[in-house]
């Protein structure tokens, strides 16, 4: 598909670039997966600190659902609901957090990049991700009221 607008490239991007970049980030976001565990009560906040490791297992679908244009960037919202596993550094199991992901990316417009150049049909996760430079500022929430935890360790 030609892309010949932003509105194109929204629809283009969201259905395996930004998909792939955002799973990759979240994979190493501890931080804010660990922050987004400690609102759960009933889990043990010792093993939360553990955390070392994290793996995006599945996400249903990734929404691009609007973008801000401005200075040849656009700021791209997404809604990403996604099933996470997490480790410890010793490799034993930890968590599986469901969650909604929600926050901003962004990438260069169609004036300022030429994203035709770049083939995402033929693209693997290892291509895309060689391609991670242009996506910038990614912002990621994990919306409390949708983050559960099921303990593994048990």
């Amino acid at each position: 598909m030609e892309i010949q607008s932003n509105e194109d490239l929204l629809d283009v991007l969201g259905e395996d670039f930004l998909w792939t970049i955002i799973e990759d980030y979240i994979e190493h976001d501890f931080p804010h997966i660990k922050e987004a565990l400690r609102k759960i009560g009933r889990i043990d906040q010792a093993v939360v600190d553990t955390i070392a490791w994290a793996e995006v297992q599945e996400s249903d679908f990734f929404d691009a659902s609007g973008f801000h244009a401005e200075n040849g960037t656009l700021r791209i919202s997404f809604e990403m609901p996604a099933l996470i596993n997490t480790k410890n550094a010793g490799g034993d199991w930890l968590f599986h957090i469901t969650t909604c992901c929600t926050g901003t990316v962004e990438v260069p417009d169609m004036e300022h990049y030429d994203w035709n150049s770049l083939d995402f049909d033929s693209m693997n996760r290892f291509d895309i991700l060689s391609h991670r430079d242009l996506a910038k500022n990614i912002h990621v929430v994990y919306e409390e009221q949708d983050t559960e935890a099921d303990d593994l360790r048990v």
